[in-house]
């Protein structure tokens, strides 16, 4: 039988409840080093992913938003996967002249929670899918990352592409031996 998911996964996956605060989000990151990790309910089921890019597009398009046309429409979002309530609410470039405006953006947008700014959709597999499979899904989906849950719907793993390439290129070199 060849790789499985649970073969390569992390276990030890750090996770952010949807309500916690966009501040508190940054700090995880901070500290953990991670660049995404997945979203949580208070059940522990995975509702989401959030990146460091998520917080990015939410501060560029609360300070300087897209002119008509570049954002696009809410049905295309939600075809994509990809709502962000926080880029939806934007203000005009003329409301954020001052210093003092751009300080009140940022701090309303880091009170923000998680679940404004997250991707709602989960890429997932369960432990026992093929480690193939797994690696045909991050290509084809172009996401860097694969949560893996169990039968509720709860984070047991993760796997990165960085995780994949690594397991690969051991199966090579001891292929070689």
């Amino acid at each position: 039988m060849g790789l499985t998911a649970r073969d390569v996964m992390s276990t030890d996956v750090t996770t952010i409840r949807e309500d916690e605060s966009v501040e508190e989000l940054i700090h995880l990151f901070r500290v953990s080093h991670f660049t995404g990790v997945p979203v949580v309910n208070a059940a522990g089921k995975a509702v989401g992913v959030v990146s460091e890019t998520d917080i990015l597009r939410a501060l560029a398009y609360t300070i300087s938003p897209p002119t008509s046309g570049e954002q696009p429409t809410a049905e295309e979002q939600r075809k994509q996967g990809r709502d962000k309530s926080a880029t939806s609410r934007l203000l005009r470039p003329k409301e954020l002249r001052t210093p003092k405006r751009i300080h009140e953006v940022t701090e309303a947008l880091l009170r923000r929670k998680v679940h404004d700014l997250m991707t709602p959709v989960v890429v997932s597999c369960p432990a026992d899918a093929p480690l193939a499979d797994v690696c045909e899904t991050m290509a084809w989906k172009h996401v860097h990352r694969v949560v893996v849950l169990d039968e509720q719907g709860r984070v047991v793993g993760l796997i990165s592409a960085l995780d994949a390439v690594q397991r690969f290129g051991e199966e090579l070199r001891s292929q070689e031996a």
